[in-house]
């Protein structure tokens, strides 16, 4: 993390901004006004709220760059999220490059590395990362593991297949399947 310059805080909302006070942040990114966060490290002095550390409750995040920290609930709108906890809440769009997803639904964007522990995928790309639980709806999956949960359409490109259940619009049903890496198909198990 950045040095930063200190401007601490005795609220819950906010710990440290640095480059500016809490209503130069409150003016410059209006959406933070109405949400609900507490022990915010924040630096206001680029064009995008970069957010270090600190805890999301609920709100509407419009965009900005997340390097760490605790997601409670609440909507992501759009912005990079380097890394942190996500406990649930609603993705609309972005690029989350790392971090543990615990719940929630995923509506579109671009997941690069992670762990996915639970929630809805509706659509977007799945880079890379580790897929333990959950319902995928819709998406392109490009490359990482998935070791169980629902899959009920999208594109599956390569990776790993340990176990989960694909939804077979032929037999209307689902199959428990494994993922043939040398044939490059999914077999019934």
């Amino acid at each position: 993390m950045k040095k930063m310059e200190k401007n601490e805080y005795k609220g819950n909302k906010y710990k440290v901004i640095r480059g500016g006070s809490i209503e130069d942040a409150e003016k410059k990114f209006s959406w933070l006004k109405n949400a609900d966060f507490h022990d915010a490290v924040i630096d206001i002095t680029s064009y995008n709220l970069l957010w270090y550390g600190g805890t999301w409750k609920d709100g509407i995040w419009e965009n900005g760059t997340w390097e760490k920290g605790t997601w409670e609930n609440g909507t992501w709108e759009d912005g990079i999220w380097k890394d942190g906890n996500w406990e649930d809440g609603v993705w609309e769009d972005g690029l989350w490059k790392d971090g543990v997803w615990e719940d929630g639904v995923w509506k579109d964007g671009i997941w690069e590395n992670g762990t996915w522990e639970g929630g809805i995928w509706k659509d977007g790309n799945w880079e890379d990362g580790v897929w333990v639980n959950g319902i995928w709806e819709d998406g392109i999956w490009v490359n990482g593991t998935w070791e169980d949960g629902l899959w009920y359409g999208g594109t599956w490109k390569d990776g790993n297949w340990k176990i989960g259940s694909m939804w077979n619009n032929l037999l209307q049903k689902n199959q428990i399947v494994i993922y043939n890496k040398e044939k490059k198909i999914f077999e019934e198990l």
